[in-house]
């Protein structure tokens, strides 16, 4: 007589919740059947717009379990066997191994070429899943794109990733007076600078010298000037006019002027570095340099860490180093209008002035550890304390302002994960351990 055993209604009920699963992701599932040998089946990548397939497949091994090992809710285990994955890490395509839990409906997946380049892994051959991270979803299906990317060797055509994303931009739109006031002058732009100073302790900077003339966009028949320019050749011009006077000269001349009114601008919170040409947040004498900002955006309310402290030095009574958030700007003009292109970094320094010696060891290393949404979070905040209005408690700097460009979307997305699937595992998990920090 001949008999279906329980285990093999297990698996091939297994077989059907999985496939059902890949279909509504949009994905075909083609199962080998009677002549399984450590593969179930095979997933056929799938443009879910187009309809689209270009014969680029992953090879499934299913799993199906009554009861999940280890499970606590969050994470379980599966032990696999030792042929099977050596089986599989023999394979010319990316190999899944998947885990359906029939009484939850659960289906999570895990990459085996991916988790097993871990040799203590290997060695243990214990399989930890996150259900948040690895369950399989019509909205991560991505990861699966991902992982036949980054797989892909020279001459495999990878699929579309026909996967709508949100775009931000680093530029912020720039707004400026239309006019410029413009002056003689008879000494040099060190001249201008000492006749301010005997005014004003702390006199502003927005302002430049074009041969013997100053130009700025502050009013200059104000007393402040008085000592500075002949208070009766003060006269107004366009200001793109000037800009554009002597071509590449004076285009150099304004962008400096520009640079000058951000300095003006941001001069309260920020210190401009000449030598690495970015501005950076200043440390908070009252929590040892530690400074945190707090702002408001599209997005709510948020609060990050702009100069955080590390370390310990050698008499263990201070921070070894401190990071200080910074950005490094530039002015660009694209079909006749001006924007400010920001791009994050961050400085470094012994003590909140003085830069630390090992700043570019420092940088290099943070630059290892960020991800995409780390920059992304840098960024926000830059954009917050630019595009800044003036309120109740302090004035707006009236010369220069910014505002913020709206989202585009693109309907094709690189997931995150195509960039780390064939990461280090050594890399991998520092890169891990860092984004909370970075995220401060």
């Amino acid at each position: 007589m001949k008999k279906l055993t329980r285990n093999q209604l297990q698996g091939d009920g297994g077989v059907h919740r999985f496939a059902v699963r890949v279909g509504d992701s949009g994905l075909a599932f083609h199962p080998t059947g009677a002549l399984d040998a450590g593969i179930d089946g095979f997933i056929e990548l799938r443009d879910s717009e187009t309809g689209e397939v270009k014969a680029q497949y992953i090879a499934a091994q299913l799993k199906t379990v009554q009861k999940l090992a280890e499970d606590n809710g969050e994470t379980f285990s599966f032990r696999v066997d030792e042929r099977d994955l050596e089986y599989w890490l023999n394979a010319n395509t990316p190999v899944i191994l998947v885990v359906v839990n029939p009484e939850t409906e659960l289906v999570c997946w895990k990459s085996i070429q991916s988790y097993f380049q871990d040799p203590d892994r290997k060695r243990s051959r214990k399989v930890v899943f996150v259900r948040q991270e690895d369950e399989l979803t019509p909205q991560t299906v991505g990861k699966l794109v991902a992982l036949v990317a980054g797989f892909a060797r020279p001459g495999v055509v990878t699929p579309s990733m026909r996967v709508e994303e949100e775009l931000e931009t680093n530029l912020l739109r720039a707004s400026f007076p239309h006019r410029v006031n413009i002056a003689s002058i008879e000494g040099s732009a060190a001249d201008v600078r000492d006749a301010l100073k005997r005014r004003l302790e702390r006199p502003p900077i927005d302002w430049v010298v074009d041969g013997d003339r100053l130009v700025s966009f502050r009013d200059l028949d104000d007393p402040l000037f008085e000592d500075a320019c002949d208070q009766g050749s003060i006269d107004q011009i366009e200001t793109l006019e000037w800009a554009e006077a002597d071509g590449e000269a004076s285009r150099r001349l304004f962008v400096r002027l520009l640079g000058l009114c951000l300095g003006e601008r941001v001069r309260e919170r920020l210190v401009f570095d000449r030598a690495r040409r970015y501005y950076f947040f200043k440390g908070n004498p009252q929590k040892r340099g530690k400074r945190d900002f707090t702002f408001a955006d599209a997005r709510g309310d948020s609060r990050r860490t702009v100069v955080s402290q590390h370390g310990l030095n050698k008499g263990k009574n201070a921070p070894s180093y401190l990071r200080h958030a910074a950005f490094v700007p530039r002015f660009l003009e694209l079909d006749g209008e001006w924007y400010l292109a920001v791009e994050p970094t961050y400085h470094f320094t012994r003590d909140g002035y003085e830069e630390s010696t090992f700043a570019s060891d420092y940088l290099k290393k943070i630059k290892e550890l960020e991800r995409n949404s780390n920059v992304r979070g840098h960024l926000r905040m830059w954009r917050a304390l630019l595009t800044e209005r003036g309120d109740m408690l302090r004035s707006e700097y009236p010369f220069l302002s910014f505002e913020t460009l709206e989202l585009m979307t693109h309907q094709y997305g690189v997931p995150d994960d195509l960039w780390s699937e064939r990461e280090d595992p050594e890399m991998s998990k520092a890169r891990k351990a860092g984004q909370r920090e970075l995220d401060l």
